[in-house]
């Protein structure tokens, strides 16, 4: 199944300045899947792995929340204000 992924802030930069691409998954896949595959594609993702937040179709999402054929999933770095 292909899912397109987005990345924000930082996440972007550890991710060689890619601002999306599809990812091809076996099905069934979830965020977590989808996860494990980005860090292989790019190791410097793991600065986040504690931190890290997703949005399944524009909904924040667990780790274990199933993908669909044509979702997207967008990667965030930790967050903070004041």
């Amino acid at each position: 199944m292909r899912v397109n992924v987005l990345f924000f802030g930082a996440c972007r930069e550890a991710a060689s300045g890619t601002g999306e691409l599809a990812l091809e998954l076996a099905d069934p896949a979830t965020v977590e899947t989808a996860w494990r595959d980005l860090l292989g594609r790019y190791p410097d993702l793991t600065r986040f792995e504690g931190a890290v937040l997703f949005a399944l179709n524009e909904e924040y999402a667990r780790r274990e929340a199933p993908l669909a054929a044509g979702d997207t999933l967008a990667v965030f770095p930790p967050v903070s204000g004041g």
